[in-house]
């Protein structure tokens, strides 16, 4: 069972993922940056809660002695958070899989590798980056298989680690080039997470499934009592969530035109 042992907490909590930062930065992503860092500054005062719903980076690989360069304005903001009291839980995403102790250690974030059940606000949540979950998929579910494996990563970090950014950029450009229109396209009961949702709701109740992934800011009513929620991106639509504490249910804003 899912909620056999859920993360209890309660709060206004703020969701972000999918902002695919870079490095090198290129004008867009320190751009990108900068509007994420100024979302954070604008809660800043009453944010009890921040969830990183993965692809935040275009690419993470931690060396055991090197981190990415780059990032250091959100990661000094993400510190500063963390030491007034904001609880930042970061999941990783197929893009940011890697991530070990950097975070942990140096930022005092909670990272989760796979979804998590919390009780947010007295509601049943399942959250996380969303990806790989339902049937089928076995292409894509092997290939992150084959990058979880741990040997992999190893051989992986035995690259210089400006052979190791060129060739995730290229990749990740590749993979980002062959998606057409229509992959961004919610597609309701044929969506995968919504099947997925579907198959946990016929064992357990869960009021709201919040995930990521898909790039699309979508609220999709399951049932009377339950909800699946997508973040969107920080790459095009610059959506995010919240959800206060005394609200009903999640609320999917967009940046820049006000709350």
């Amino acid at each position: 069972m899912l909620f056999e042992n859920p993360i209890e907490i309660q709060g206004k909590a703020l969701f972000v993922s999918d902002a695919h930062l870079r490095t090198p930065e290129d004008a867009d992503s320190w751009q990108r940056e900068t509007q994420l860092i100024q979302l954070l500054e604008s809660h800043r005062g009453d944010l009890q809660h921040f969830f990183l719903l993965g692809d935040i980076f275009d690419f993470w690989f931690e060396y055991h002695d090197v981190a990415p360069k780059g990032y250091f304005r959100l990661f000094n903001l993400l510190y500063e958070l963390n030491q007034a009291g904001t609880g930042i839980y970061f999941f990783t995403g197929n893009h940011d899989m890697w991530v070990q102790d950097f975070f942990t250690k140096q930022l005092g974030c909670k990272v989760f590798y796979r979804q998590q059940a919390f009780v947010l606000n007295g509601k049943r949540c399942l959250i996380g980056h969303g990806d790989g979950l339902g049937g089928k998929q076995r292409k894509y579910k092997f290939i992150k298989k084959v990058f979880g494996y741990k040997p992999n990563r190893i051989m992986y970090s035995m690259l210089h680690p400006r052979q190791a950014f060129a060739i995730a950029r290229h990749f990740s450009s590749s993979s980002r080039a062959s998606h057409k229109p229509e992959v961004f396209n919610f597609k309701n009961e044929e969506e995968f997470q919504v099947q997925y949702a579907r198959q946990i709701l016929e064992h357990e109740h869960v009021d709201f499934f919040i995930y990521a992934h898909r790039h699309i800011p979508v609220k999709y009513p399951l049932s009377e009592s339950s909800c699946l929620y997508n973040t969107g991106d920080w790459l095009t639509h610059f959506t995010y969530l919240i959800y206060n504490e005394n609200d009903d249910r999640p609320v999917i804003h967009e940046y820049g035109k006000g709350e």
